[in-house]
């Protein structure tokens, strides 16, 4: 009888490399559920970076589709501490020269001074009048209304008359200044001659010019001094008076629109010399859009192409090779931008615009064709934001589609989203069958661990038995 050789304790069994061995082969169904779980995570990763470089392709054609996008002008001022200029895309291009005579200027009315700011003025009413003055002579605002101001006892010091006065929103702001131990009433209007004011007061002591009680604050510039003139002037106000184009002209502010089409100037300092303000458009701005939206569309389109790579070795596959998602997207991006449009002139494709298809399929910009079109952009405005007339889709721009496009993949019902939604239930029941089958082989193993272990038990047993035999038989 052949003797069983130990290797080890007890029966001589390898028991865990067997066990090890026989759970191995049990797990290939894990593997290869792992295995699919990393695949569909890749899958989902795939299509979130899609997903992105659609929105961001959405973006950039909505910026195009933007007729404000395609006219950005600037304005530059040969003295900018004199004038400086903003401008809008409803500018003309140009060149201007302008001189200032003079900035607007709000009046400045200062009462005399008073111990302080709860000393008493007097009570009754101050009637504010906004209009002009000439020539000490005050003409009322036409279609102004006078504003009659009460001062009650609870209101008769000077911080409760100023309250008193912005309260009621005259058109004149009322402030304390105190310097030197005493503190005056400031009255101060809005920019512009016709913002000059006329105040009157109905006093409690029956005088109501003098310049005791509330009629203090009296002021009409064709009364004499402390008479109804009992305020002091120490600015007067005034229109801004400047020359453009050698055409006179005046502005209640130093910032005057509509005097130039889509330009604000921006009045500074009275000019010593003419000043040249220069309206151009960005073309530089406008061509960044234009290459910004041609990488976009080159990214996106390289990204498709390598996940939907097919390889029969498998070597350089993309992960979403034979999607139909990927695939139509891919397939729905080359139609868009070979599209035309129709209802006007101009350029009615993008190859017409210089933005040509490359047989890679990514998008190349032929500036040759493409600058002259900057110069004089109302046509590549049109081009890719002319608003769809009924529903004939060949009119709407071709930024319009873009946007619309991606708008409709990205949205949260949109196909992209649902194929993501779609991988995740896929996952989630990846992990359960994963789950349900590890505590399969959890209990599997466990019962062959037992089984071996009971073999390892009895054969241990028939060792000894066959060694105490050949003991008693003399058997070496």
């Amino acid at each position: 009888m052949a003797s069983i050789t130990s290797t080890g304790v007890g029966s001589g069994l390898d028991v865990n490399s067997i066990v090890t061995s026989l759970i191995a082969l049990e797990r290939r169904p894990l593997n290869l559920l792992e295995a699919r779980a990393n695949t569909i995570q890749t899958r989902i990763s795939a299509f979130g970076t899609l997903k992105g470089q659609v929105a961001a392709l959405g973006d950039l054609a909505a910026r195009l589709a933007d007729p404000a996008n395609w006219n950005p002008t600037r304005v530059d001022s040969s003295g900018s501490e004199f004038v400086a200029a903003t401008a809008t895309s409803a500018a003309v291009a140009g060149k201007h020269r302008l001189e200032v005579q003079q900035l607007a200027q709000s009046q400045a009315l200062a009462s005399g001074p008073y111990p302080a700011t709860t000393s008493a003025v007097g009570t009754g009413s101050l009637t504010i009048e906004l209009g002009t003055t000439a020539a000490g002579v005050f003409t009322p605002r036409s279609g102004a209304t006078p504003v009659t101001v009460t001062i009650g006892a609870g209101q008769n010091t000077l911080a409760g008359v100023r309250d008193a006065i912005n309260a009621a929103k005259a058109g004149v702001t009322a402030s304390i200044v105190t310097s030197g131990g005493s503190s005056r009433l400031v009255l101060r209007g809005a920019d512009g001659a016709d913002s000059s004011v006329r105040i009157s007061a109905a006093d409690d002591d029956g005088n109501a010019t003098d310049a005791a009680g509330l009629s203090a604050l009296a002021w009409d510039p064709a009364a004499a001094a402390g008479a109804g003139r009992n305020l002091t002037q120490t600015q007067a106000a005034q229109d801004a008076l400047y020359t453009l184009d050698g055409l006179s002209l005046a502005s209640a502010t130093n910032s005057p629109t509509g005097v130039l089409e889509g330009v604000t100037l921006q009045l500074k300092k009275v000019t010593t010399t003419p000043v040249d303000l220069t309206v151009s458009i960005e073309t530089m701005a406008v061509r960044k859009n234009v290459n910004d939206f041609v990488n976009a569309y080159n990214s996106l389109s390289k990204l498709l192409v390598q996940q939907t790579q097919a390889d029969p070795s498998g070597a350089n596959r993309g992960p979403l090779q034979a999607d139909s998602t990927a695939v139509s997207l891919l397939t729905s991006l080359r139609q868009m931008v070979t599209g035309t449009l129709t209802g006007g002139s101009g350029p009615a494709s993008l190859n017409a615009a210089g933005i040509e298809l490359q047989r890679d399929g990514t998008l190349a910009v032929k500036d040759t064709r493409l600058t002259p079109l900057l110069e004089q952009p109302a046509q590549l405005a049109r081009l890719f934001g002319q608003v769809q007339s009924g529903a004939d889709t060949s009119t709407q721009g071709l930024g319009l589609r873009f946007k619309q496009w991606a708008g409709a993949l990205t949205s949260d019902t949109g196909s992209l989203a649902g194929r993501i939604e779609g991988l995740q239930r896929s996952v989630d029941l990846n992990q359960k069958q994963q789950e349900n089958l590890q505590d399969r082989l959890t209990r599997t193993e466990a019962r062959i661990r037992a089984q071996y272990q009971r073999l390892d038990t009895e054969m241990t047993r028939l060792n000894s038995e066959m060694a105490r035999m050949r003991s008693t038989l003399g058997i070496g």
